[in-house]
């Protein structure tokens, strides 16, 4: 999912999660380990839902929202998206990004993670749905004690805009989620996968969305209904291995010691040959 996750937004993790003494754990940071274990690398990909799951139909999904408001959907930073369908003609949309940063316990239970890069909307003038304007979800970062997903969102509306709006936070709650499938804790080497479902953006990413986009009431309130009724789904997949260890060398002061240990040896040794 760019997420560059400042130093005070992990240290601010580790409090909501009552993380005291918690590891942080850098993707691809081999000298960044827990019990030998590092992190080589891997995504967050936040999908779009395609599936109103109180009708049972993809009428009135987010991704239809994006089509009837002909907002194009790109990458921010090192994320990749994967969409497919033309603007307006979406049929899937999600974005992939790689991920930066994690927070352990003493036990290895996954307290936070966060990723770097995001998604960018990109809405142009459709008269009673958007004015038009530009807004980027980025550096997502999941805590997994509060069920909740920070992240950066930047954007503003463009000339064609009739209000003219803006949105600048940083590591806002943007999403909570309802459950999460797979292992959540660090055990040993191999490939680890969490999806996170049931996502219902925040009221206040919302807004930002809508200053960002100048969404007019229809627009508001279809998108605002996809976002809070199930955004999505958050996948998570990371690989960790073993970190290579290097034999410990003698420091100086102990050869030292070694050799006065021989020394006296020695002495013992003639001290008995001698009687």
């Amino acid at each position: 999912m760019k997420f560059a996750i400042k130093s005070i937004v992990v240290a601010a993790a580790f409090v909501a999660a009552g993380a005291a003494g918690a590891a942080t754990l850098t993707a691809g940071d081999s000298s960044s380990t827990f019990n030998g274990l590092y992190i080589t690398g891997g995504t967050g990909t936040l999908t779009f839902d395609n599936y109103d799951a109180t009708t049972g139909t993809i009428e009135g999904s987010l991704v239809d929202v994006l089509n009837t408001g002909n907002v194009a959907v790109s990458a921010a930073g090192a994320a990749v998206p994967t969409i497919t369908g033309a603007v307006g003609e979406y049929t899937a949309v999600s974005v992939a990004a790689p991920v930066s940063v994690f927070t352990v316990d003493a036990a290895g239970t996954i307290l936070t993670s966060g990723s770097s890069g995001g998604a960018t909307q990109t809405a142009g003038y459709v008269k009673g749905i958007s004015g038009g304007g530009t807004v980027s979800v980025t550096n997502l970062n999941i805590n997994l004690a509060t069920k909740t997903i920070y992240a950066d969102i930047v954007g503003a509306t463009s000339s064609t805009a009739t209000v003219a709006g803006s949105a600048n936070l940083t590591q806002v709650a943007a999403w909570t989620y309802t459950s999460v499938t797979g292992p959540t804790a660090i055990t040993g080497a191999g490939t680890y996968t969490n999806v996170f479902s049931g996502l219902t953006m925040t009221s206040t990413a919302i807004n930002a969305i809508k200053a960002s986009l100048d969404l007019k009431t229809n627009g508001f309130n279809a998108f605002n209904s996809a976002a809070t009724t199930d955004f999505g789904t958050l996948t998570s997949t990371f690989t960790v291995a073993k970190a290579a260890t290097t034999p410990a060398v003698p420091e100086p002061s102990t050869y030292a010691l070694m050799g006065l240990g021989l020394v006296g040896i020695g002495l013992v040794a003639r001290r008995r040959a001698a009687k």
